[in-house]
């Protein structure tokens, strides 16, 4: 658990320097590209986009939508908007959980992973709620730890413990994007 939170502290000191740095060269171009996605896709958009991206494994970061709502017109009612991501966030998790826990039952799936499964059961059942909320809270991939979750078999009142962390995750996150795209042009 420290090296999960020695590396939490260093990703979050990288992507304030990083946005920092984006927020100082091409602020004009981020704020015009932030409304364009704005415009065209809407509040209800950025849900279904975090709705897909969290409930699914890919490689997309959901504080890409944060940017939008930092750098757009929902950034007047920044408030709502992120604790609803973070709400949808949460809902993603749990329905990656659902996921998991269907291919779980699956004979092929039980045949191809089987060895996994025997192996980490112990594991989670034993750190199950840490895992989710680490996944939550910290860069790992968030649908990653809840398809496993899902997988192992680890219940359903852990999981959503551990998802429901994704709303100060997102509140926190969007403190760091909105103090690291203004810390170099006067904006805080």
């Amino acid at each position: 658990m420290r090296a999960v939170l020695v590396k939490t502290f260093f990703a979050i000191a990288l992507i304030l320097v990083l946005l920092s740095v984006l927020g100082f060269a091409f602020e004009q171009e981020l704020e015009l590209f932030a409304q364009w996605i704005a415009d065209r896709l809407g509040f209800a958009g950025l849900c279904a986009i975090l709705l897909v991206t969290d409930t699914v494994v890919t490689p997309f970061p959901p504080d890409v939508l944060l940017i939008v709502i930092a750098k757009s017109a929902f950034a007047q009612g920044w408030p709502f908007y992120v604790g609803f991501l973070g709400l949808v966030s949460a809902w993603a998790g749990m329905q990656g959980w659902a996921v998991g826990r269907w291919l779980g039952y699956r004979p092929l799936f039980r045949r191809l992973f089987g060895e996994f499964k025997c192996e980490n059961a112990d594991i989670v059942k034993k750190y199950g709620l840490w895992a989710v909320l680490a996944g939550a809270v910290t860069p790992m991939p968030f649908s990653v730890t809840c398809w496993s979750a899902g997988v192992l078999g680890l219940g359903f009142w852990p999981v959503l413990a551990g998802c429901l962390f994704r709303i100060p995750r997102f509140y926190l996150n969007y403190g760091i994007i909105v103090t690291g795209v203004s810390l170099f042009n006067g904006k805080v």
